[in-house]
C-alpha cells in the first residue's frame, strides 16, 4: 500500500453519508481506533508467539488466527473489485487487473509441477518483506499528510522502513532453507550479502529520516512518531524466533490487523449508505455493520478451512497449499495496483476517505 499527499480535500457525498468525518486532528480515525488497530497491532503477534510456546493449545490458536485473520486479510484485496468506480477503472486495464492474477496462479502451479517450489517459497518470503514495508510506509504517509508533513520525506521514510525490516528478516537467513539454499548455490556468502547490503542502507536512511524530521517546522505528531516506531520494530521476531515460518506469522499478525482495519474503514466511509450496483450496496452494508462484517470474516475462514479439509480428505493436500501460495502472491500483486495512489484514478477513489479535512491538523 502506498500513499500520495496530493489528495482531494473535498468530502465526497458517500463519505458524508457514512458520518466518517470524525474530527480527530492527526489521526486516521480516532486515538483509540488507530492505537489499537494500527500502532499497537503487532502486540497480537507477540501474544500468538507467547501462546505457541507457553500454552498447551498454542498451535490451535495459530490455526484460529490463520483462518479468522490471515486469510480474510488476503481475500480483502478482492473487495476493491466490488466498488463500481474501481471496477470501471480496472476494466480499462484488463491485462493488469484480470489477466495478471491468472498468470501468477498458473506460474505457481507450473513451478509446483516442475518441483521448483523453492522458487515460490523464496519469492513469497522476499516479496513479503517489500509488501509489509510498503503498507507500513503507506499508513505512515497518511499520518504525515494529516499532520501537514513534507511529502519529500516519503522516499526516505519508505527506504528506512524497508531496509530496517529487510535487515531483520535477512539477519538469520539460514533459518529459512528455501531461500538460503537457493542463494548458497550461487555463492557460499551470497545469503549473508543480503544483510550486508540492507544494514548500511538502513543506518544511512534512518539518519537521513531523523534529520528531516528534526527540521520539520511543525514537528512530528504523536500518531506519526508512534506508528513510525512500530513500523521499524515490526520484524523483530526474526531476531529471536528460531523457526522462520513462526517468526513470519508472528510479525504478520500486526500487518494483517492493520490491513483489515484500513480496508474496512475505507469501505465503510466510502460505500456505507451509497447506491450503485447490488455488489457495491452489499459491500457498503457489510462494512457499516460490525456483526455483518464479523460474519463475513468468519464465513471466509470457514470456507477456507473446509477447503483445506476437503483437499486432505481427497488425498490431494497440495492442491490447497498451491491455492494458498497463489492467493498470497496475487494479494501482493493486487495491492501494488489497488493502492497505487500515484495514479489519479486510484488517488481520487481512496485518498479523500482516509485523509478527510476534519482529521487534518490545523
Amino acid at each position: 500500500m502506498a500513499t500520495d499527499a496530493r489528495a482531494a480535500t473535498a468530502v465526497p457525498p458517500a463519505f458524508a453519508r457514512a458520518g466518517a468525518t470524525t474530527g480527530h486532528p492527526g489521526w486516521i480515525h480516532s486515538p483509540a481506533f488507530d492505537l489499537a488497530l494500527f500502532t499497537l497491532s503487532p502486540i497480537a503477534g507477540l501474544l500468538v508467539l507467547w501462546a505457541n510456546y507457553n500454552v498447551g493449545n498454542g498451535p490451535a490458536i495459530i490455526i484460529l488466527a490463520t483462518y479468522l485473520v490471515a486469510i480474510p486479510h488476503y481475500v480483502g484485496s478482492f473487495t476493491f473489485y466490488l466498488g463500481d468506480d474501481n471496477l470501471a477503472y480496472y476494466r480499462t486495464r484488463r491485462l493488469a487487473f484480470f489477466v495478471g492474477p491468472v498468470v501468477i496462479v498458473a506460474l505457481v502451479v507450473l513451478l509446483r509441477v516442475l518441483n521448483y517450489d523453492r522458487i515460490v517459497q523464496s519469492t513469497m518470503f522476499t516479496w513479503n518483506i517489500y509488501h509489509v514495508a510498503a503498507q507500513s510506509a503507506g499508513i505512515l504517509a497518511l499520518y504525515r499528510t494529516l499532520n501537514g508533513g513534507d511529502r519529500a520525506e516519503r522516499t526516505v521514510a519508505r527506504t528506512a522502513i524497508l531496509a530496517t525490516n529487510a535487515t531483520m528478516a535477512f539477519w538469520y537467513i539460514d533459518r529459512y532453507p528455501p531461500l538460503f539454499d537457493l542463494l548458497s548455490r550461487l555463492h557460499p556468502y551470497a545469503p549473508w550479502a543480503l544483510r550486508g547490503i540492507a544494514l548500511p542502507i538502513a543506518i544511512v536512511s534512518l539518519i537521513a529520516l531523523g534529520l528531516r524530521l528534526a527540521r520539520r517546522a511543525r514537528g512530528v505528531s504523536v500518531p506519526e512518531w508512534t506508528f513510525l516506531a512500530s513500523s521499524l520494530l515490526l520484524f523483530h521476531p526474526y531476531l529471536w524466533v528460531e523457526d522462520a515460518n513462526l517468526a513470519t506469522f508472528g510479525m504478520l499478525m500486526g500487518h494483517f490487523i492493520q490491513y483489515l482495519a484500513i480496508v474496512g474503514l475505507l469501505n465503510q466511509r466510502k460505500y456505507a449508505g451509497s447506491g450503485g450496483s447490488t455488489r457495491q450496496q452489499l459491500l457498503g452494508r457489510v462494512s457499516a455493520h460490525p456483526l455483518l462484517l464479523g460474519g463475513a470474516i468468519i464465513t471466509t475462514g470457514v470456507v477456507f478451512y473446509a477447503a483445506n479439509g476437503l483437499s486432505a480428505a481427497l488425498g490431494a493436500p497440495m492442491v490447497y497449499v498451491v491455492a494458498w501460495n497463489g492467493l498470497t502472491l496475487v494479494h501482493f500483486y493486487l495491492d501494488g495496483l489497488v493502492w497505487a495512489l500515484r495514479r489519479p484514478q486510484v488517488r481520487a477513489s481512496i485518498a479523500p476517505y482516509l485523509m478527510p479535512p476534519a482529521n487534518r491538523a490545523a
